[in-house]
């Protein structure tokens, strides 16, 4: 019998990675739409250029912390997961954000202490109904992962795909752009990985950051909208 666990490993990578994933990631366009809205993206280059934003977004603290936190359960170190969830709250600058993150890391933790018998997930699920740990979604996915044996590079290339998806998804219900455009910019993001990596691998707790204005602005923006079609 074949013990490696390479494969077993793999398919929770795909499962956690997975658009499908019960967690209303659906629900959110991570503030494109109200960039759509006021013409800062209209094309698949400029498209492009905000998904980069974001993702790079992604890297740099919520990928930090998120390694973190799988370092923390390796280490049986549990109450430093649960400052790591305070940590990235206070780092999440805008309420949409906030918002995005909160909701679907406490359907993420649910999921996952209701389908795994993971301990340390079941723990952290219960403190975050309890409001005992805000439950951000980078958090809950380290701690995921680390008890499924993800890896740390692994866990990147699905945060940074989920970040690229979400946002894809919501520009092929927001703006003129087809499926084959949205997997080009898919497939580029995709070269430029391992440099995106090699960046937030450098990058300790206290050195993570965010700074991308421009969502920041299309997000509040968003808050305020007339209309909508995803949430904020």
């Amino acid at each position: 019998m074949n013990t490696d666990n390479t494969l077993r490993r793999l398919l929770r990578l795909l499962q956690l990675s997975d658009s499908a994933l019960p967690i209303g990631g659906f629900s959110f366009s991570n503030s494109l739409e109200s960039a759509i809205d006021a013409g800062a993206v209209g094309d698949e280059r400029s498209l492009e250029e905000y998904i980069d934003v974001a993702i790079g977004q992604t890297a740099t603290l919520d990928c930090v912390v998120a390694r973190e936190a799988m370092r923390a359960y390796h280490s049986g170190n549990y109450g430093k997961i649960v400052d790591l969830d305070h940590f990235l709250l206070a780092r999440k600058i805008n309420a949409e954000q906030r918002t995005m993150s909160l909701r679907m890391g406490r359907k993420l933790c649910e999921l996952a202490a209701t389908i795994t018998a993971d301990s340390i997930t079941s723990r952290l699920s219960a403190e975050i109904a309890s409001s005992r740990s805000p439950g951000t979604l980078a958090v809950v996915q380290g701690v995921v992962a680390a008890s499924a044996e993800i890896e740390e590079r692994e866990l990147f290339a699905s945060m940074i795909y989920g970040t690229t998806s979400m946002m894809l998804s919501a520009a092929l219900r927001t703006m003129r752009i087809t499926h084959i455009q949205t997997q080009r910019i898919l497939y580029r993001i995709g070269l430029r990985i391992d440099t995106l990596y090699d960046e937030s691998e450098r990058l300790t707790l206290e050195e993570c950051y965010t700074f991308s204005p421009q969502i920041d602005l299309h997000s509040a923006q968003h808050e305020k909208s007339a209309k909508r079609l995803f949430m904020n």
